[in-house]
């Protein structure tokens, strides 16, 4: 991938939390082949590569993977949702940006312009066999399994993954006991453009990461 600038990444790591960006399968910046490698029925090895990321950080030794969070946005949100119940106790701490929960519900709700392009990406949610799968790899029929605190941020307004699957996630983990923080912007959509709310959702993140990764030096 090419090198480009991440606000949020920047002021991470400026508040001394490091990052590790990873090219899980079906990202972009090794070709068309490797952006499709998660297409259809391959979705969960792309959920598997970011539990893996832990694995890999424990090899290389430069950071505690032990203290390892995981976060990302719109699909990396569904990434997120999922990889905290599919994989419990991989990860100390969860932020999930506009994730999908429920992959059922959001491709039927779909506008048909996007029900058009999903059904070529992800497959065809009338097809019986197709929604079976879809309603395996919803992050909500994992979530009784997370007990790590997690973070969710979406915009009451999304026109491609709607609030209520944020709400419905939140709602399930603060049932269970879990901690979670929960910034629901309405004044937003599929992420957060306005400078004010950047700075709120910005703010957050970085206390959150750092209360619960335990990070002695917080500023």
């Amino acid at each position: 991938a090419r090198p480009r600038f991440d606000p949020l990444i920047q002021y991470l790591v400026g508040r001394g939390i490091a990052v590790f960006d990873l090219n899980f399968r079906g990202s972009t910046g090794f070709g068309k082949r490797f952006a499709r490698a998660d297409n259809g029925r391959e979705r969960p090895k792309a959920v598997r590569d970011v539990a893996e990321a832990v694995a890999f950080l424990k090899r290389d030794g430069r950071v505690n993977a032990d203290q390892a969070a995981v976060m990302g946005g719109s699909y990396g949100g569904f990434l997120v949702n999922a990889v905290m119940g599919m994989y419990p106790g991989v990860y100390k701490a969860g932020v999930s940006f506009v994730g999908v929960s429920d992959w059922v519900r959001a491709l039927e709700e779909a506008s048909p312009a996007l029900k058009a392009s999903d059904r070529l990406e992800y497959g065809d949610i009338t097809d019986p066999a197709w929604r079976a799968f879809f309603a395996e790899i919803s992050p909500i029929h994992y979530a009784d399994r997370i007990r790590a605190p997690m973070l969710f941020s979406h915009g009451a307004n999304d026109p491609r993954d709607p609030v209520t699957e944020s709400d419905r996630m939140v709602r399930t983990l603060r049932a269970n006991g879990v901690p979670v923080t929960y910034l629901r912007f309405p004044d937003e959509g599929h992420g957060v453009r306005k400078l004010g709310n950047r700075v709120t959702l910005y703010r957050a993140v970085a206390a959150f990461l750092e209360r619960h990764l335990k990070k002695a030096d917080a500023r």
